[in-house]
Formats: C-alpha cells, structure tokens, sequence
C-alpha cells in the first residue's frame, strides 16, 4: 500500500477515533495535516487555487490546520478528501495526521 492510500486510511477512520475519544476534538483542537514537496511555492500555488489554506513550514513540508473540528463521515467525503487529494496531486511525501490540543 502507497503512503497516499494509507493518508487516505488515517483520514477515513478520523470520525472512528473521535467518536471513541471526543475530548480530543471539537473546539480548541487543531487537526494537523503535512507531507514533505521540494517544490514549495508551486505546491503552495496549487492549494491557493483549490481554496485548501495550506503554509510552507521549513524548505520542504507543507502544512494543512483544520481548528475546532470534530470529523464526521461528512467531513471526511468533503474537506478530509480534498486535502488528501491536494497531497496526492503535488507529489506529497510522508503525509501525516496529528491533533494539537494546546492552542486556543
């Protein structure tokens, strides 16, 4: 299985995890969303057109936050499969997932 595919996994059994575990969504959460580019301000571009607000962190890796969400199998067929496929579509490498819970 590819990186994307697994990412894909990872999204798809967010409203799994939140449905077991609440506390660690809703308000004052931030989902965390990266993958490494070598190509920054291209992909940067590309996020821009589709409307994803994504910010370069460092040389190579891109940064997708979603605040004070808890995700639903809605918001996974919508903004979790957009932002999979934005990752898919610049070449991300190493997508990754993690919740931050210290800011508000």
């Amino acid at each position: 299985m590819d990186k994307i595919s697994s990412f894909r996994m990872q999204i798809d059994e967010l409203p799994k995890q939140a449905a077991a575990d609440p506390a660690r969504f809703g308000k004052g959460t931030r989902l965390l969303f990266s993958c490494g580019n070598r190509a920054l301000l291209p992909a940067l571009a590309v996020a821009e057109t589709r409307g994803i607000e994504a910010r370069g962190v460092g040389r190579m890796h891109i940064l997708v936050e979603v605040g004070d969400t808890t995700p639903d199998a809605a918001w996974v067929a919508t903004k979790g499969k957009q932002i999979a496929d934005y990752f898919e579509s610049i070449g991300g490498t190493n997508p990754q997932i993690s919740i931050d819970r210290s800011f508000e």
